[in-house]
């Protein structure tokens, strides 16, 4: 699409619709005063002579757009992640010097990879939304103000290549599927699944973490004002001193460590080492079982070199990841309660042994055997009024889904980036989006060849010891693990074929893609490869 008079009437199209699905009362002059392009962008992009504007849209999001002198004629807009909704105190590990809620334009990935592709002559533009959270609509809104102001700005621009993380991924997606022809090319890299897909992920561990470990943390239905906020601080803090507890637990002894203070689960149950209880927490959950630290396959040299592997390192990448997972859950929740008025995670009707599968059987040693697993379950099922189930408000869940899904309806070269050990997005969201596109091939509402899927993998075993025989934690994440982690080159790989296909109107060739990926030993693609979907969608 190279017509920027049908990309600006797109706008206006979208702009419209999407505020009239937010019920959004704005003024009769629907774009706000344009930006400020007085200044450089330097000293924050040094080097390059690129003109930096800046602007607040009229519902209040900042934005930028970075235009380089010489321009190519692609602008680049960015997409970021989810950012906490609420301001924290100091919080060991989660904000060890509080947080601020932040609203602040985002136009790349990182101020060096904006450098460089403003050295290549692209034009960078992106928002920082008018709210934080879950943001979906809102994100998708501020986006499509933004591609308006920059060509508005900026008629020299051809083409418009969308690219985002996570949830900014999921917003570059919808974007692109709903507004056929506002974007040329779309890379949604660690792509999120739905509001509710990611919550019952997450819900589900932290409710997992309150049943077997301290019923006192609140998890759902936080009060109004003042004391919803005070609680959800406090499940915070509540969730980090279970998972210290359980570590120093597994630490002094691994092959049978003490549940903590906190538990009131039976004496019976307690004869199960935790660590089996927090590795079936992450399998029934969806919370992966590899981590920067464990890849749960190597052990210590000694007389845990066979066991460690099979028996205690999935625990310790589950607890390792869980803690960011059972705190991502308290806060989304929270979160999701304040935007959609009232209690949006439920497991009333969960089987919980469902979940858990063939993995029960994968990972029979690390939790302790069938009689062990199915006493763990036991105690996990709704007949147990000791763990009482969540019940979500249906009119929260429907404000939720309003806010927008993937429909697999793909016009523009797709290409997307995911880990397979990321344990905030896992890889089964965007197998999820594989699933729909050849849906909507099926349907004839999309064609082929236009999806291209790269997988990030860490490698078959990477954990590290010391003399002692102890795992040593990475200085550097593990490529492959954690949420969103990719490699600078990475990203500038993706920006290349993102950026190809929006000039060309093709997808990469998979000769292309071969050669990219050729010198990265952690990225595969694999038309067979199929990743498990989350749980919430099994």
């Amino acid at each position: 699409m190279k017509n920027i008079n049908l990309k600006k009437s797109l706008v206006a199209l979208t702009t419209a619709a999407l505020v009239a699905a937010l019920a959004v009362v704005i003024p009769t002059t629907a774009r706000a005063a344009g930006p400020d392009c007085s200044g450089t962008a330097l000293p924050k992009y040094p080097v390059y002579d690129v003109q930096l504007c800046k602007g607040t849209d009229q519902f209040g999001a900042k934005y930028e757009i970075a235009m380089p002198k010489k321009f190519n004629g692609t602008l680049i807009v960015w997409a970021h992640g989810i950012r906490k909704n609420s301001n924290l105190p100091p919080i060991p590990v989660v904000a060890p010097k509080g947080y601020l809620v932040d609203y602040s334009a985002e136009i790349a990935p990182s101020p060096a990879i904006a450098a460089s592709l403003l050295k290549q002559g692209f034009a960078l533009a992106g928002s920082g939304v008018q709210t934080q959270g879950w943001n979906l609509a809102d994100q998708v809104l501020a986006t499509t103000i933004v591609i308006d102001q920059a060509i508005t700005t900026f008629p020299a621009i051809d083409r418009v290549a969308s690219w985002g993380a996570s949830l900014g991924g999921l917003s570059s997606q919808i974007l692109a599927e709903s507004n056929p022809g506002l974007v040329d090319a779309v890379a949604p890299l660690c792509l999120s699944d739905s509001a509710l897909s990611e919550i019952t992920m997450a819900g589900d561990f932290l409710w997992g973490v309150k049943t077997f470990f301290d019923p006192t943390i609140k998890l759902s239905n936080y009060s109004s004002g003042t004391a919803g906020y005070t609680e959800m601080v406090t499940d915070i803090g509540k969730v980090l001193t279970v998972f210290g507890t359980l570590a120093a637990a597994i630490k002094a002894n691994p092959l049978a460590p003490a549940w903590p203070a906190t538990s009131t689960a039976p004496a019976t149950l307690k004869g199960i080492p935790v660590r089996s209880a927090v590795l079936l927490l992450g399998l029934i959950s969806g919370v992966s079982t590899q981590s920067s630290t464990y890849d749960s396959s190597s052990g210590p040299k000694g007389p845990l070199e066979t066991s460690f592997g099979l028996v205690i390192s999935p625990a310790l990448a589950v607890l390792e990841n869980g803690a960011e997972a059972a705190i991502l859950a308290v806060v989304a929740n929270y979160d999701m309660e304040l935007r959609a008025g009232g209690v949006v995670f439920d497991n009333s009707k969960t089987n919980y042994a469902a979940r858990l599968g063939d993995d029960g059987d994968v990972y029979a040693a690390g939790l302790s055997g069938k009689t062990a697993t199915a006493g763990m379950l036991g105690y996990l099922s709704a007949l147990n009024p000791a763990a009482p189930r969540v019940t979500a408000d249906a009119s929260a869940v429907a404000a939720m889904k309003a806010q927008g899904e993937i429909s697999g309806k793909i016009t523009v070269p797709t290409i997307t980036l995911s880990a397979t050990a990321d344990h905030i997005t896992p890889p089964g969201a965007t197998q999820y989006l594989v699933n729909q596109y050849k849906s909507a091939i099926a349907s004839g509402d999309s064609k082929k060849g236009l999806l291209v899927n790269i997988w990030n993998k860490p490698a078959d075993e990477y954990t590290k010891f010391d003399a002692a025989g102890s795992p040593i934690t990475p200085a550097k994440p593990t490529n492959g693990t954690q949420h969103c982690n990719f490699t600078e080159s990475q990203f500038m790989m993706i920006a290349k074929m993102l950026t190809d296909s929006a000039k060309s109107g093709k997808a990469p060739t998979a000769k292309t893609v071969a050669a990219a990926i050729k010198k990265d030993k952690n990225l595969f693609v694999d038309p067979n490869y199929t990743a498990p979907l989350l749980k919430a969608r099994q």
